[in-house]
């Protein structure tokens, strides 16, 4: 049985009209639940006939409706009676009402119209969502979900993104303006949808002005000062960093179950946005898996200075991203979790690791491209081998060659000895194979038609050994003897 929600007349299922009032007939339970709503039933702007009542705040109240000719269900705002009359912000409302409409993006609640009635009630016909809002979700379950919460603040941002490359600043983000809306026909993981409501309603109410403190302790705008930006609270211009700043808040409440500031005192709360530091997401909610890299991010979007946030929401996405990847290696097995100032996540060690790995090889790639051609080596190693056999002399290594940089971490490892100078004009004598590594360009200067050949059978005795200088002018040589001094860290090749 229906009945009349002005004349409680009685009426047989599928009446769509009283015909003493023209109201629609409505079940019982849907008149109960709306406690009496004098809009019930009625039609606004002869189009949309109200059939239930959603829900209501400060700026007015939401209504289930059809719209008539099209037979779809909307979502009906109507605006409190007190804004419609005033020019001014009937004015913003369709002002800002047309700029809204012109919002796309899937996480943008869609608005199909907007005008205002005979009586001036303002209104904004929107599509009707099924889910509940984030503040619904909150009051039950307490803190969500990581990778929940960070869904649902990707989904902002992605709005948020549209908006403000338009202009429109949202000005009101809060849990009662962001809905989790139910998808159907798709897989549970991705069953609801992120949908943010009420853009630029705060400046239709506002106009540029800032938000009065007063007005938010009688309920004018409840519930917003949690959420508010150092700037807004001052009542100074703002931009889409407030925005983000707002966010922020939301991250951090649906993260540890509160907001950071907390205060009944609007007023009060206000000032620790302004002043106070918000503590660190781990430190409020010790226990749950919330990845440094997260922690780190909100503290940086609620900054006090605009210009210390992400500047744009595609700049907030992009970090998010990354911390959203740390959640998900965190809860699959705890890998990059940090406990002090000084740990590196597990993550950042396997990176640093793995480009150790590329320079390695990188480096062996490149000792082995500077390898001389093998033919060419033969035969300076045969003439060498040559000079050895008939002088009993070995001749100094070119500089830099590829052999040198491998046998310099031998030496190193096995403390070889060193080639040390002699009084005889500086000239120097090996030592030993990996002696030679510690030349250096600086200090080093060799004939460039010698190479070096490793030791053999034939090679004299270690402590006197005879150099050949030859001379770039003439064909004599001379010849000294050096004596070696394995004590001495210093080694020089001298022509």
């Amino acid at each position: 049985m229906l009945v009349c929600p002005l004349c409680n007349a009685h009426f047989e299922p599928g009446t769509k009209r009283c015909p003493s009032d023209g109201r629609r007939p409505l079940e019982a339970s849907v008149i109960e639940a709306a406690q009496g709503d004098p809009l019930l039933g009625a039609t606004v702007a002869e189009r949309y006939v109200i059939v239930g009542r959603v829900g209501s705040g400060g700026m007015g109240t939401v209504y289930r409706a059809e719209q008539q000719g099209m037979g779809r269900e909307v979502a009906l705002k109507v605006l409190r009676k007190d804004l419609g009359r005033d020019p001014d912000t009937a004015a913003r409302f369709h002002r800002e009402a047309r700029t809204l409409s012109q919002l796309k993006h899937p996480n943008t609640v869609t608005v199909f119209d907007f005008g205002q009635t005979s009586d001036r009630l303002l209104f904004l016909a929107m599509e009707l969502l099924e889910g509940e809002m984030l503040s619904t979700r909150i009051k039950r379950e307490g803190p969500l979900d990581v990778q929940l919460a960070i869904r649902t603040a990707v989904g902002v941002l992605r709005s948020l993104d549209e908006a403000h490359a338009r202009g429109i600043v949202h000005r009101d983000l809060k849990p009662d303006n962001i809905f989790l809306a139910k998808v159907h026909g798709v897989l549970a993981d991705d069953s609801e949808s992120v949908k943010v409501v009420d853009f630029g309603i705060a400046k239709i109410r506002d106009g540029e002005r800032g938000i009065d403190a007063l007005q938010t302790q009688e309920g004018t705008v409840f519930g917003t000062p949690r959420y508010m930006s150092p700037e807004q609270a001052q009542g100074k211009p703002i931009d889409g960093r407030s925005d983000l700043y707002a966010v922020g808040v939301l991250l951090f409440h649906m993260l540890t179950g509160r907001p950071p500031f907390t205060d009944d005192d609007a007023v009060i709360v206000m000032a620790h946005h302004i002043k106070t530091v918000p503590p660190p997401v781990r430190q409020v909610a010790p226990n749950r898996p919330i990845p440094e890299s997260l922690e780190k991010l909100v503290q940086r979007v609620l900054a006090k200075d605009p210009l210390k946030r992400p500047q744009t929401a595609a700049e907030f996405l992009a970090l998010l991203d990354a911390a959203a990847s740390d959640a998900r290696l965190l809860a699959e097995g705890g890998a990059v979790v940090t406990t002090g100032p000084n740990k590196t996540p597990n993550r950042q060690r396997y990176i640093a690791a793995a480009l150790v790995g590329v320079a390695v090889v990188s480096t062996l790639i490149g000792v082995a491209t500077m390898r001389p051609p093998p033919r060419e080596v033969q035969s300076t190693r045969a003439v060498t081998a040559n000079r050895v056999a008939s002088t009993g002399v070995r001749e100094a290594p070119t500089r830099g060659s590829a052999e040198s940089v491998v046998r310099a971490a031998a030496a190193s490892l096995s403390g070889a000895e060193h080639v040390v100078p002699t009084t005889d004009d500086g000239a120097a004598a090996l030592v030993s194979d990996a002696s030679v590594v510690a030349t250096s360009e600086a200090d080093a200067s060799v004939d460039p038609e010698t190479e070096f050949d490793p030791p053999t059978a034939a090679a004299p005795h270690r402590g006197h050994r005879r150099i050949r200088h030859r001379s770039h002018t003439n064909t004599q040589h001379t010849s000294s003897t050096r004596q070696t001094n394995p004590a001495s860290p210093v080694s020089r090749w001298n022509d």
